[in-house]
């Protein structure tokens, strides 16, 4: 059974947005909700004290008010990129290729009494330091 060895949880109480609502947009309001999104999980990882990682996981995991349209897993992916771009720009980790993620999960969207994206970061080994417990 693999072990996590440290994990932080970074959720920002604003809606996240999907890849059909930004293909509508314009790319200035675009462009201006991308900058926020990265700013406000920047920031949460640094009140967090979210120290620099070598390699993580992720897991992505929307919040919703609504039952009567769920979205698709992934939809949030546009608002997870930018939540990640946020993590690159506190430092946590150099880049968000794949040499430094290793893995991104996407969970369905979440019913709830609020709306929110929650990033849950999980602190990966170089994949040449596994144990066989993996």
């Amino acid at each position: 059974m693999k072990q996590v060895e440290e994990r932080w949880v970074l959720e920002d109480n604003v809606r996240p947005w999907t890849m059909n609502s930004e293909r509508r947009w314009h790319y200035h309001k675009r462009a201006s909700i991308v900058r926020e999104c990265r700013e406000r999980f920047a920031w949460l990882a640094l009140a967090q004290k979210v120290p620099r990682l070598d390699y993580v996981s992720i897991d992505v995991v929307p919040f919703t008010k609504t039952r009567s349209s769920i979205a698709d897993p992934a939809a949030c992916y546009p608002a997870a990129k930018a939540a990640i771009d946020g993590l690159v720009d506190a430092n946590v980790i150099e880049d968000d290729s794949g040499v430094y993620i290793k893995k991104i999960s996407f969970w369905s969207p979440q019913i709830s009494n609020y709306e929110a994206l929650r990033l849950v970061i999980n602190k990966e080994r170089k994949s040449d330091e596994r144990n066989n417990d993996d």
